[in-house]
């Protein structure tokens, strides 16, 4: 009974140095919203992103400003109108005002769509360079921004974005 109990000391000591041995290993750590915010593949997105949307947000702008000048005669012009002649106005700043407000709707939702989409990509790009550069750097670990405490020693966030901005340039 005394050696099972030596035994099974042995065991969790020499296990627990072997947990301790592997919490040794090379940590990096990575600040994504930096790398989101900063990599020229979402620079690029952004770009994208409003040239895509740029005519549909031009109609809405346009709509807009007709709806604008509509109201305002309505505004100045209204009192000397027939009734008839204000209240078909009037139906139809509402009608405009209805458009524009669901074309606005609309656009968000198309624009939110396609930016998780591009973001989405970008994402994986980046954890395909936080990777590779962990293999060719002895990294154990790269833990990203839920943490409390990082040691700027542990901090490659500047090294991959450096990385994202080379892939960027050689068209990766």
């Amino acid at each position: 009974m005394i050696v099972f109990k030596t035994l099974i000391r042995f065991m969790l000591v020499a296990s627990l140095g072997v947990t301790m041995a592997h919490a040794q290993g090379k940590i990096g750590y990575v600040d994504m919203n930096t790398l989101i915010n900063s990599s020229p593949q979402i620079l690029d997105a952004n770009r994208t992103i409003t040239a895509e949307f740029e005519e549909q947000n031009n109609k809405i702008a346009q709509q807009a400003s007709d709806l604008k000048l509509l109201e305002d005669s309505i505004s100045k012009e209204g009192n000397f109108m027939t009734p008839d002649k204000l209240a078909e106005l009037q139906e139809r700043a509402r009608i405009l005002d209805r458009q524009v407000r669901r074309a606005k709707e609309d656009l968000k939702d198309a624009i939110t769509i396609r930016n998780s989409q591009l973001v989405d990509e970008v994402q994986n790009q980046i954890k395909t360079v936080v990777a590779r550069y962990a293999e060719d750097n002895g990294y154990d670990a790269i833990l990203i921004n839920a943490i409390l405490y990082a040691n700027d020693d542990i901090d490659i966030t500047d090294e991959i974005l450096q990385q994202l901005r080379s892939d960027y340039s050689s068209g990766q």
